[in-house]
């Protein structure tokens, strides 16, 4: 296992990181050593659908050279990917990867003023969608559309494309994350980031006893525009030769049935995913003994909940991965850890580098509060188009994770605040001032802020105070309803409240705080 997983240093300008020695260098590459290796072994499940590694690759093969020679798709072109988890998303995230060329993909739950934004950005040249969920407003922002039902067309047909020339360094997707603005920014993930994501959670299973040579299975739930699900998941999956089972949409009783039938032992989750899960009555009525990792993260995860998955997830080794968009799971905490330290977020992952620094990028001493900053290979290479955005963040081979956080003398990390101002609504990041320009369009309304409130299951909700124009009324139902065409549902504020004028400081900054203690203790009444 020494030489499998030996790490050398790799110049990156004035950063030096760790790679794992024996490895690919293009997700292609990867991809179709798996093929080589396992032929005949299941690849994609969804539904009644059932594809071997060969019949993926074949796929593959067909969309590559389909975008190639039909479409003119070139290396470093951005090709959209709006699609939800089924079993056609695998096969056009890997035929993009094929020809070098660039997979944008979009969250399927946002609307037009949202994505209009990142189609702008991104200006790609063809756009694969799911045309029961795509607004067709914007195809004039794209130059080729293919829609779903034209895949089947196109995997009918005998196609080859050699691999496009590409590199490590060279970015394979742009994944879109909200910043502290408002405005979302495309991260732009290389291949070498899912390489070493893929090889790593191999390691930590081999290290763990849990590779099974018949292949494992992974039900995947999240949404594959989520880096959990994409880089965590799906990714390392394929490298591995395993099957990954695609859930569509969540539903408990599918879920479960799906772990039962499939013999499931590989799970990632939210925390609040977990606590919907267990709180099922439907829960005790499934054999879930083939679970052998329950991996959680996204939210920080209550020492209870944890005890309730060890009696419901019998022979699961429980895995706490701490990560962004920018840098895929940089801490993890395994199994008796995250019992012993439940609000810690564990020590640097493998080939990772993680540190406490100060405003000017100064490492504190242990048990001071600063920000928390990471390196390795599984960091990005930074924003697309956004230069100043880049510059603040990737400095030297580390980014800045915007939280803040401490180090205790064991080498353990702990988050204790979010420098930036997000809510986390079950693993979804919402951002307050996104909402407030929303909020902010409604003729009625003077002055809003967003802020998060406690909640047992989600972690948080979204809530918004709203002052608004002397004279007029507005009702809660009414904001909400402005906002559905807006902003995806799960930014939309569950909570409302109309008050006569927000609290401030001194500096005319409104103290969130108190919104939040103020609307906690009410709903507590």
């Amino acid at each position: 296992m020494e030489s499998k997983y030996r790490f050398e240093e790799k110049k990156m300008g004035k950063a030096t990181i760790n790679v794992y020695a024996s490895r690919p260098r293009t997700m292609y590459e990867m991809f179709s050593k798996t093929v080589a290796g396992y032929p005949t072994r299941e690849a994609i499940k969804y539904g009644g659908i059932c594809l071997t590694y060969s019949e993926l690759s074949r796929r593959v093969d067909a969309l590559s050279a389909a975008l190639r020679e039909d479409y003119h798709v070139s290396k470093g072109d951005r090709v959209t990917v709006f699609l939800k988890n089924d079993d056609a998303f695998p096969p056009v995230f890997l035929a993009i990867s094929k020809i070098g060329a660039i997979s944008v993909v979009l969250n399927t739950r946002l609307k037009k003023p949202e994505l209009e934004y990142q189609l702008e950005l991104t200006k790609p040249v063809v756009a694969i969608v799911d045309g029961e969920i795509w607004d067709k407003g914007l195809d004039s922002m794209i130059k080729s559309k293919i829609e779903k039902d034209t895949l089947s067309q196109i995997w009918n047909k005998d196609g080859i494309c050699p691999q496009g020339a590409c590199n490590e360094d060279d970015v394979h997707t742009i994944l879109f994350t909200s910043g502290t603005t408002g405005k979302p920014k495309g991260v732009r993930i290389v291949h070498r980031n899912f390489i070493h994501s893929a090889i790593r959670l191999e390691q930590y299973m081999e290290m763990l006893g849990l590779i099974r040579p018949e292949g494992g299975k992974t039900l995947i739930a999240a949404p594959l525009f989520h880096v959990m699900a994409l880089q965590e998941q799906l990714v390392p999956s394929l490298r591995m030769g395993n099957t990954a089972i695609l859930l569509a949409a969540l539903s408990i009783q599918a879920f479960l049935e799906l772990v039962e039938k499939e013999k499931i032992d590989f799970l990632v989750g939210s925390p609040a995913i977990y606590r919907i899960l267990l709180s099922s009555e439907d829960v005790t009525k499934y054999d879930l003994s083939s679970i052998k990792v329950a991996a959680f993260g996204a939210a920080p995860m209550s020492p209870d909940l944890m005890a309730e998955m060890k009696k419901a997830f019998v022979n699961a080794k429980l895995f706490n991965g701490f990560g962004l968009t920018e840098a895929s799971v940089s801490l993890v905490a395994i199994d008796k850890e995250c019992m012993e330290r439940p609000t810690s977020i564990g020590h640097p992952s493998l080939g990772c580098e993680a540190k406490i620094v100060d405003e000017n990028m100064r490492e504190v001493p242990t048990g001071v509060v600063g920000e928390i900053t990471v390196k390795g290979p599984n960091v990005a290479d930074g924003y697309y188009n956004d230069p100043e955005g880049t510059k603040k963040a990737f400095r030297d081979g580390w980014f800045l994770t915007g939280d803040l956080g401490k180090v205790d003398e064991d080498g353990f990390f702990y988050v204790v605040s979010r420098k930036k101002d997000m809510i986390n609504r079950g693993g979804e990041n919402v951002y307050p001032v996104e909402v407030e320009n929303a909020i902010s369009l409604h003729p009625k309304v003077l002055e809003v802020s967003v802020y998060g409130v406690p909640d047992k299951v989600m972690g948080e909700k979204v809530a918004a105070s709203i002052v608004v124009i002397p004279g007029t009324t507005l009702t809660p139902e009414e904001i909400k309803e402005f906002c559905s065409d807006k902003l995806a549902k799960y930014k939309i504020p569950e909570y409302v409240l109309f008050i006569t004028a927000l609290p401030k400081n001194p500096g005319g900054k409104v103290i969130k705080e108190q919104l939040t203690q103020e609307l906690s203790q009410q709903i507590t009444d």
